[in-house]
């Protein structure tokens, strides 16, 4: 009863039809969800379909996937639906693009104690430079490795360094805060020898996705944490603004009407079902009559079924 009436609330006030909403909550149950969880996350799932034009399903798989890799409940799923709007609008990518990358990075990041905004900012980064979706969860991920569990020799060339990848209490640090520390670390060498330290650290994907990161400026890195700390309720205005247009009023108007004809059938059903029947009835009858050459007797049934058949509907 739950999941119906959520379904018949956003036919009612969004543009997507009770119908819609449905096969929304349907996928969210196929992800594993509890009903609970289905209801209070369907929301987000149509805000962040409707945010980024994609579908219902990559939105689900999405919101479900960067939620659970963060261990996190879905009743904080909206966080998620807004970074990812949100993010979309800062970089050179795209709602089903950073969906991807951080769904896809999400378990990496929290195995080793990064943030869900972190993550996103340093997907943002790999992004400015046209690393996007699975392939930037899997660079992220392979430059995450190289330096919170380094090989021995890349344990030692951080340490020359100076750089620590862990608190004083064993807990890994910001990834983006290790990267940028070690880019300006790296900065005041030469070329060979400043790829002689990378080579070391990092493995060949781990390297390339660092050395992409640090094209960042610090402003546009700022700049990213700025908007990302301040992106509560973005799916849901992006969501907004994309109906607000012809299409988007008249597929409003359709899950309005759609709305309406589920609100009459709960009334009316039965009777409608009934006067459907005894339409259905009349028709078999004529058709019998044909058979049996008394059509006149026929017409005259099937004039007064239909009479009540009409007097039922109204």
């Amino acid at each position: 009863e739950k999941l119906k009436a959520k379904a018949k609330e956003m036919g009612a006030t969004t543009k997507y039809t009770a119908s819609e909403a449905a096969e929304g909550l349907n996928i969210l149950a196929m992800a594993g969800l509890s009903a609970e969880e289905s209801v209070g996350s369907i929301e987000q799932v149509l805000s962040l379909a409707g945010a980024g034009a994609i579908s219902l399903e990559a939105s689900a798989s999405y919101l479900t996937g960067a939620v659970k890799g963060f261990n996190d409940e879905m009743s904080n799923s909206a966080k998620y639906a807004d970074l990812i709007a949100e993010g979309a609008t800062l970089a050179n990518t795209s709602v089903s693009g950073l969906g991807e990358a951080l769904s896809g990075a999400s378990a990496m990041a929290n195995a080793y104690n990064q943030s869900a905004e972190s993550t996103t900012v340093a997907l943002l980064r790999l992004a400015e430079q046209n690393v996007t979706g699975a392939e930037a969860a899997t660079a992220m991920s392979r430059a995450m490795a190289d330096l919170y569990t380094p090989t021995d020799k890349g344990a030692q060339a951080l340490e020359k360094l100076g750089i620590a990848t862990y608190d004083a209490n064993g807990n890994a640090r910001d990834f983006n805060d290790v990267v940028d520390e070690l880019n300006a670390a790296l900065s005041t060498m030469s070329d060979e020898e400043k790829l002689a330290y990378e080579s070391t650290i990092f493995t060949t994907f781990g390297m390339k996705a660092f050395q992409k990161m640090t094209v960042s400026t610090t402003e546009k890195v700022d700049h990213f944490k700025d908007s990302l700390a301040n992106a509560s309720g973005a799916a849901m205005q992006q969501f907004e603004t994309q109906t607000d247009n012809l299409d988007g009023k008249l597929a409003i108007l359709n899950s309005a009407l759609e709305a309406t004809g589920i609100a009459i059938y709960e009334i009316f059903g039965d009777e409608l079902k009934e006067a459907a029947e005894g339409a259905t009835e009349a028709i078999d009858a004529l058709h019998d009559s044909i058979e049996n050459g008394a059509l006149k007797e026929s017409f005259e049934n099937l004039s007064e079924s239909f009479g009540d058949f009409i007097k039922g509907a109204i």
